[in-house]
């Protein structure tokens, strides 16, 4: 449902750091644990991507639009050791603190699909999903024994949706887009 505070809860005001959603809270409750002395890491990388799905399009939302060389695709690398499903030339973005990650919020936002509805006049028209991807060393015992932890934290934003009968959209466009809102998460 439209209107409802999806993008609120995973995005917040990233502006004020009691009004941040999910996403960053996420983020800086990672970078804390990584840099707390008492979990005892020796080495860690975290890297971020944001993916949109609009109207049945993948679009990577930390690449400038107008740069955007390869076309994105859904792939399953099937091999014993390989990657499952995945989105092929998605980039990816080292971040190293919370604000890096603010950052590149910012730069997503001013690249999501929004429009106007009637019941939300800044609808989100598309879904995205934000990935944090973390990979870390940490010593495990006295002797100094090293362990190897890869995580990631997939955090997915819906687009806003609104039955036909509410909607009110007489637009070809606009009606197609609000059947291909929840055809897409298929």
């Amino acid at each position: 449902q439209t209107g409802t505070g999806k993008t609120h809860t995973m995005e917040g005001n990233l502006d004020h750091d009691e009004q941040r959603g999910i996403i960053p809270r996420a983020a800086q409750s990672i970078f804390h644990h990584l840099g707390n002395p008492r979990n005892k890491y020796v080495e860690s990388t975290v890297t971020a991507q944001y993916l949109e799905i609009y109207n049945e399009e993948l679009a990577d939302l930390l690449v400038d639009p107008t740069a955007r060389e390869s076309k994105l695709q859904i792939v399953e690398d099937t091999a014993k050791r390989g990657k499952g499903v995945f989105v092929q030339n998605l980039s990816e973005k080292t971040v190293q603190t919370p604000e890096d990650v603010l950052q590149l919020m910012k730069l997503a936002q001013e690249r999501r699909q929004i429009g106007e509805t009637k019941m939300n006049k800044a609808s989100s028209r598309s879904h995205c999903l934000f990935t944090l991807k973390v990979h870390a060393k940490k010593v495990v015992d006295a002797t100094g024994a090293v362990m190897e932890c890869m995580g990631k934290l997939h955090m997915v934003d819906l687009a806003g949706s609104e039955a036909a009968k509410t909607a009110g959209n007489e637009d070809v466009k606009v009606e197609r887009e609000r059947k291909n809102i929840n055809q897409s998460l298929l």
